[in-house]
């Protein structure tokens, strides 16, 4: 399969086509958002390119980023958040679904996304 297609062993992929129910938050020719199942924080939202991208380490196009990006925060202004986190990991074991994907997650308790504490300045 080359770098762009459709895969029909991709969950993500049959989403995006809309042959696996989702409940999706946000459509376009390019991408999707989707929300996560399970959820791991109240806001849990999957946002996706349509074609097959494996992961983010192979992502080209500069275009896309940055639109996967944007829709990423339109999801959470959409939720009413202002604090959110947007995540994406590349490769086993921390990926999954080898298809790429952004978390877009708020609420609850997540704590900093490598373990660190820190304190807040007033």
């Amino acid at each position: 399969m080359g770098l762009g297609e459709i895969s029909s062993d991709c969950v993500f992929c049959r989403i995006a086509a809309h042959e696996a129910p989702a409940n999706f938050r946000f459509e376009d020719a390019d991408l999707v958002a989707f929300d996560a199942e399970p959820r791991a924080t109240p806001l849990h939202v999957l946002v996706i390119p349509r074609r097959h991208i494996r992961s983010v380490a192979d992502l080209a196009d500069v275009d896309l980023a940055g639109r996967l990006v944007l829709a990423a925060v339109r999801i959470a202004r959409d939720a009413g958040v202002t604090s959110f986190r947007l995540a994406t990991n590349s490769g086993a074991p921390l990926q999954d679904v080898f298809h790429l994907h952004w978390h877009v997650m708020a609420g609850g308790e997540m704590g900093h996304p490598a373990g660190i504490a820190f304190s807040r300045r007033t």
